[in-house]
């Protein structure tokens, strides 16, 4: 159960709350299991704060700082963390079902069995990031950072990476999905695109393409026929 001093001092306002957090910087805030439900905590200062099983469905945390905070078992359905502070934050086993981490710093932040479904990763930072067994089906990386990132059995079905940047990641495996995946790979000056199986097989050094691109016109035929995705095509000519 959460602190009650510190769940009331939290409820009064962002304002109250973060005087109280400077005030007194020596204590850590306990709101483990809090009903934060729905809350306006846009640009709170929860670093080191105890969230363990905290709920904070359709939470705004935008502009927000969570460094080294516990969200362990935390349900953050809908939330909303544009540019969120959460490195080295603790997000295993939480439920991001259709929450928002745009432009979020999850940099060696803890997403292992985290169900991050259907959510919005665009621009986010997530470099040596644990994604261990995290569920990002239908989820957008859009121009996602993920390097030297533990993607381990990791779930990314049907999920959007284009433009994202995977280089040193750690061996992995995508659960078999039969979709590809775009990726822009940072050796290239233009942008090349690679088929997941591509991925798997080599995914700890470099992607080589050769010179030509006649052996890859196939699998730019299937990412056509899926996304409709005119600038790949713009890559031929």
């Amino acid at each position: 159960m959460p602190n009650q001093q510190h769940l009331n001092l939290l409820i009064k306002g962002v304002h109250t709350w973060n005087q109280w957090r400077n005030e007194n910087p020596e204590i850590i805030p306990d709101l483990s299991k809090a009903n934060l439900t729905q809350l306006n905590l846009r640009g709170v200062n929860l670093d080191y704060a105890n969230l363990e099983e905290a709920i904070l469905v359709n939470t705004n945390l935008s502009y927000g700082s969570l460094k080294k905070a516990n969200l362990c078992y935390a349900n953050l359905a809908g939330v909303t963390c544009f540019k969120t502070v959460l490195s080295e934050a603790n997000l295993s086993h939480t439920v991001l079902i259709n929450s928002d981490f745009s432009k979020a710093n999850l940099e060696k932040a803890n997403l292992s069995q985290a169900y991050v479904l259907d959510s919005y990763l665009v621009d986010a930072n997530l470099d040596q990031a644990n994604l261990e067994e995290c569920n990002l089906t239908e989820s957008y990386l859009t121009g996602a950072s993920l390097i030297e990132a533990n993607l381990q059995t990791a779930n990314f079905s049907k999920a959007d990476l284009t433009g994202s940047i995977l280089c040193d990641v750690k061996p992995h495996t995508l659960n078999e999905r039969e979709d590809e995946i775009l990726v822009e790979h940072e050796l290239f000056d233009d942008h090349s695109f690679v088929k997941v199986e591509d991925l798997v097989n080599s995914f700890s050094e470099y992607i080589a393409l050769s010179s030509s691109y006649s052996d890859y016109i196939p699998y730019l035929e299937r990412i056509w026929e899926i996304s409709k995705l005119e600038s790949i095509y713009q890559t031929l000519s």
